[in-house]
């Protein structure tokens, strides 16, 4: 993946309205101490077979994208209201506790959308872009369907996190997320990468092909550029500040919106390496999730810049 990380530095290099503030990552860096990171399977009592976890994973990470929309989407689950992002995780978890059949792919290929709107049901709120969230799930349930037995094959027979999410891209379209920026296209890729961890830390045979996931950079998304920006590690200019911190919507493959992506997987790289050479092995998916999380806990963080996308 070191073409990616060079195209993150291209932006990092030529930006306009984003830049690092290198003290600050220093400072950051040295209060992080040793990141913590259990994927979230382990946080649910599913017991699933290995085939079962992979459609499990392909779905989530179809329909995971774009939860800053006021108001907020959130359902109950055993008891706790769960919002955004997670709420979708929950909604999902919920119909496949109760439905035996919900991961068998035959049943999924027949899915409507009236059943499919039933999974996200919430008496309080709605999913947004619940049509879009649709036509991707079907689109994805589509081409596992249509692939048969031949699907499973494919996956098993990659060696490495790089042809994992390259066959992805390729064969799943609504994942294949870049952008043009002056001239060079830049890969995010980031439900994508998301899926190739998933698929990593959820199947064994996937496991023991890839051996680690390390060749992956972060996850591009709002979350950790807000997280970024509150400790000071990223600083936009007064034009890109005005804009996010007043709710102004930035366009889907802007040079806003691209800088701040690819700036914000750059700082993860430098945390990485730094990390590293400080005798602390993560990888930059798993970082990526601490830092996350980093940014839910604390109570006076920056707002998220508003892009609507499929991508994150």
């Amino acid at each position: 993946m070191n073409d990616v990380r060079e195209q993150l530095k291209y932006v990092v290099e030529n930006s306009d309205y984003v830049k690092i503030s290198y003290t600050q990552l220093d400072n950051f860096i040295n209060s992080l101490g040793k990141p913590n990171y259990r994927h979230w399977y382990n946080f649910t009592s599913l017991n699933l077979n290995e085939k079962e976890k992979i459609i499990l994973a392909f779905i989530i990470e179809s329909l995971n994208f774009c939860f800053w929309q006021k108001p907020k989407f959130k359902i109950e689950y055993k008891g706790n209201i769960i919002k955004g992002s997670e709420a979708l995780f929950y909604s999902i978890i919920r119909e496949v506790e109760s439905n035996k059949d919900f991961l068998d792919i035959e049943f999924l290929n027949k899915l409507t959308k009236d059943d499919f709107e039933k999974i996200f049901y919430s008496p309080d709120s709605k999913i947004p872009l619940f049509d879009l969230r649709y036509d991707l799930f079907k689109d994805t349930v589509k081409t596992m369907y249509n692939k048969g037995q031949s699907f499973f094959d494919e996956l098993f027979n990659k060696k490495s996190d790089v042809d994992l999410l390259k066959y992805i891209v390729s064969e799943f379209k609504y994942f294949d997320d870049s952008s043009i920026y002056k001239g060079k296209r830049i890969k995010f890729n980031k439900r994508a990468t998301l899926l190739v961890s998933d698929l990593y830390y959820m199947s064994s045979t996937i496991h023991n092909n890839l051996k680690n996931v390390d060749n992956l950079t972060g996850c591009a998304d709002y979350g950790i550029p807000r997280t970024l920006r509150t400790y000071g590690i990223l600083e936009y200019n007064e034009k890109l500040s005005n804009m996010v911190d007043n709710g102004i919507e930035l366009k889907h493959d802007s040079n806003m919106e691209i800088e701040i992506r690819a700036n914000m997987l750059y700082v993860l790289e430098l945390v990485r390496e730094k990390l590293e050479n400080e005798g602390i092995k993560i990888n930059s998916v798993e970082l990526d999730n601490v830092i996350w999380q980093m940014g839910t806990r604390r109570k006076n963080v920056n707002p998220y810049h508003h892009t609507i996308t499929i991508f994150y």
